[in-house]
Order: structure tokens, then C-alpha cells, then sequence
């Protein structure tokens, strides 16, 4: 079990969100080796019996973390479709990849240092979460855009893109003097996009 019971009360569920947003916080600050539930608790402002009212130790809730990072982009990926739905396909990718950037940045970017060390806190739950988001969004663009439903492996494709733009901006944002723009880098996916895209259409000419 990953948690010991999850919240029910009003003030229960703000102690829990506040545990696992010390969570974040204290990863960013201290990284995830030094992350102690000490630390969490001391951000946190709650004591180790609130802690362990919920969290067996520091890595369910490193697990706890994952799931909630996860729901919180597969919100992302959600609020972004009604965006999108009048976009033609390279404006698309620009107005997804930028949200992805804004979410991972968000609160002094606590997920985009999460994101460089959580991998091995997936589940197959949040997997599923996340591959269900992308695939609504493809769904729902199609819906507006049937001439996509051409294309060869769109879920592929957008389940490519999403993962693409997280792990991108990721990069970006954790190296020094790249030697291009964040900008650039929104073009050059968008290129390489839609020459798959353009390469798929001739075939079918063919």
C-alpha cells in the first residue's frame, strides 16, 4: 500500500496536500537522497504523526508524488484540448508543448526538478492515466480535424509529441548555453512533425 488511508475530511485533505507539496519543495531544494520526512514535515508545518497518518515512509510518498504529478499533467494535457480544437496542426503542437513548459515551470519549478528523478516512482496506474489523457486529446483534435485520422499511428504520434515536449523542455531548461532558443527548439519538433505528417500523406497518393 502506498498511503495508510487517503483524506476524507476538508482539513485532513489540506494536511495531505501540504505533505506532498512539502514533498516537491523539499526534493528541489535538498534532492532526492537528502530528502528526509524531517524535512517534509519541518516545509510542511504538521508533525511525524501527521506523516505517518498517511505515509508509511518517504517513499510511498515519492510514490504518492509520481501519481500526483501524473494527474496533474493528464489535467494539463485535459484543459488543453478545447485550446487546440480550432488550431491547425503546427499551431497545435506550439500551444500544447508551451503548456507543458508553463506546468513543469509552475510554483518555482517543483515538477520540473521531480521530473529529473521520479522515473522509477511510475505505476502502471499513472501510466494508464496519462496514456488516457493523450489519447482523448487525439480523439477530440480528430473530431475537429477528421482529415487527420489519415495519418498512420496518430495516437503514436501524439503519445510521441506529449512525451517529447515534457522530456524536451526538460533538457532545455537544465543545460547552459544551448545554443538556440526555446522557441527554435517549438520549431524544430513542429518541422520534424509535420514532414512524418507530410511524407504520410504522399504515401497515401501513392
Amino acid at each position: 500500500m502506498v498511503t495508510i488511508r487517503k483524506p476524507k475530511q476538508s482539513r485532513s485533505k489540506n494536511t495531505y496536500k501540504s505533505i506532498v507539496d512539502a514533498g516537491f519543495i523539499s526534493v528541489k531544494n535538498n534532492g532526492l537522497d537528502h530528502t528526509t520526512v524531517l524535512k517534509v514535515c519541518e516545509i510542511a508545518g504538521v508533525g511525524s504523526g501527521s506523516f505517518y497518518e498517511y505515509f508509511k515512509n518517504k517513499e510511498a510518498l515519492f510514490v504518492e508524488m509520481q501519481q500526483h504529478f501524473i494527474a496533474e499533467l493528464a489535467k494539463v494535457i485535459y484543459e488543453v484540448i478545447p485550446t487546440i480544437q480550432e488550431m491547425e496542426i503546427p499551431e497545435a503542437i506550439r500551444s500544447i508543448f508551451l503548456h507543458i513548459g508553463e506546468f513543469l515551470a509552475a510554483d518555482e519549478n517543483k515538477y520540473f526538478y521531480w521530473l529529473s528523478v521520479s522515473s522509477k516512482y511510475s505505476t502502471e496506474a499513472s501510466h494508464v492515466k496519462a496514456v488516457k489523457a493523450i489519447n482523448t486529446l487525439a480523439i477530440e483534435y480528430a473530431v475537429k480535424h477528421p482529415e487527420v485520422l489519415k495519418i498512420k499511428n496518430l495516437k503514436l504520434m501524439v503519445y510521441v509529441l506529449i512525451n517529447s515536449s515534457v522530456a524536451l523542455t526538460m533538457n532545455f531548461f537544465s543545460s547552459q548555453n544551448m545554443g538556440f532558443t526555446f522557441e527554435e527548439l517549438i520549431d524544430c519538433l513542429i518541422d520534424i512533425t509535420m514532414s512524418y505528417i507530410d511524407d504520410d500523406r504522399n504515401k497515401l497518393k501513392i
